[in-house]
């Protein structure tokens, strides 16, 4: 990554606001994967919320995370695009009819669940004392940017994406569990099962309960990178935050240290080891340097 510090301020930014991008971008997202026609490319069809969302960035984050994206690819007329109009209330709602009865037939659940996401609030940031903590929808969209960014030639993007986007849904029943939590791996696991198995029940889309089975069995090259990713954001939001003197202690010292333990690696992507060095090297070399 050519940049780091450049990357660590811009996907922080996305998270500022009331609504922030990151929460914008999550709805435009959420829904748009939820109604998709099946007759479109899905996969496409989250790129593509994502761009239409942080066109800004989307530029400067794909030349600093030496990921080279078309950033033209919203301006091109195909039934992709058109359906993502379509979901940010671009077109008229008559030219999707089959989207727009899933919408109404499962709004209450939907906008429900919307609501929940928003207003759950990161539970590690609150634990330690942090003003104006992200929400879950804003870490959830944040990760699916940076899967979209930074997922390996060998790996399936879509996948990783759409697995970044959801992984956290179960939270809106459960609540966001931390390390400090006084509950056994297990039983975290049967709430969490519990808890998507009902969402995905509600909306009719059990893919949602096999991405989330996949994602925490760890088994597959894309599960493994978002689990990897997963920390890597929590560990680069804290770096952001101490920058900009945000708890009332350093916070980037315990979430890259936790982070290095549980790191997964494999399949032949480097990158977020490279930015855990990165940062350590410079923790180590300047005490005071997350503090400036």
């Amino acid at each position: 990554m050519k940049d780091l510090h450049g990357f660590i301020e811009i996907m922080g930014g996305l998270r500022e606001g009331n609504p922030s991008a990151a929460a914008s971008g999550f709805d435009v997202a959420f829904l748009a994967w939820l109604c998709a026609p099946e007759n479109l490319n899905r996969d496409q069809i989250l790129h593509l919320c994502l761009f239409s969302v942080f066109e800004k960035d989307i530029k400067k984050l794909s030349i600093i995370a030496d990921s080279p994206q078309n950033t033209d690819i919203c301006n091109i007329d195909t039934p992709e695009t058109n359906f993502v109009r379509f979901i940010r209330q671009e077109k008229d709602a008559r030219a999707y009819p089959e989207a727009s009865l899933y919408i109404d037939r499962h709004s209450n659940e939907i906008f429900g669940i919307l609501k929940d996401i928003h207003n759950l609030k990161r539970s590690g940031w609150l634990t330690h004392r942090v003003s104006h903590p992200e929400s879950v929808a804003e870490h959830s969209c944040s990760l699916a940017l940076s899967a979209l960014l930074l997922t390996p030639q060998n790996m399936n993007r879509g996948k990783t994406v759409t697995m970044a986007l959801l992984h956290d849904i179960q939270e809106i029943r459960t609540g966001d569990f931390t390390p400090d939590d006084n509950i056994s791996p297990e039983e975290k696991g049967h709430l969490e099962q519990n808890a998507i198995r009902k969402i995905a029940g509600d909306l009719n889309k059990p893919e949602m309960l096999e991405l989330f089975t996949e994602y925490e069995k760890c088994a597959t090259p894309e599960s493994r990178f978002v689990k990897d990713l997963d920390r890597l954001d929590a560990v680069l939001l804290a770096a952001c935050y101490d920058r900009h003197r945000r708890a009332p202690q350093p916070l980037l010292p315990e979430f890259l240290a936790y982070a290095e333990k549980k790191y997964l690696g494999g399949y032949g992507c480097e990158t977020v080891k490279d930015i855990y060095c990165r940062l350590k090297n410079e923790t180590n070399n300047h005490p005071c340097a997350n503090r400036e």
